[in-house]
């Protein structure tokens, strides 16, 4: 079961996002702010980050790029979340370190194919590192 870590200071916009995936069969871990989602990034081990793009307290860029440094972190998928989005924001999103961008609000097909597709992608990526691991040892 893929455990999500939600950061989001609404709380309607959390709620409506976790029920989304608990639907679906995913373990939720949530947050409302960044400094959080770094120390439970690195202790829960999400499957994927969705992160709100505006919250208090830190830059999500800097939050974003703070995971990617981490290596506890770094191979999880982040996936910015946004209402308020202007143009080029996805593209620093993505510059900062993030694997997906959505906008709120939140279609709840877009977010199924969005996580099934970096949980395809985290799967294969771990499957790789396993076998190379299974070579090497041999």
């Amino acid at each position: 079961m893929p455990r999500v870590l939600i950061i989001e200071d609404n709380p309607v916009n959390l709620e409506l996002v976790a029920a989304t995936l608990e639907l679906e069969g995913h373990q939720i871990v949530t947050a409302e702010t960044a400094e959080v989602d770094l120390r439970l990034a690195a202790a829960e081990q999400p499957d994927p980050i969705l992160m709100d793009l505006h919250l208090p307290g830190i830059d999500e860029c800097k939050a974003a790029r703070a995971l990617q440094a981490d290596p506890a972190a770094t191979a999880i998928p982040v996936v910015a979340i946004t209402a308020q989005a202007m143009r080029g924001d996805e593209q620093k999103a993505r510059e900062a370190g993030c694997d997906a961008y959505l906008t709120k609000p939140v279609d709840a097909h877009a977010l199924r194919e969005t996580l099934r597709r970096l949980l395809d992608r985290s799967s294969a990526w771990s499957l790789g590192v396993a076998q190379f691991l299974g070579k090497g040892g041999s």
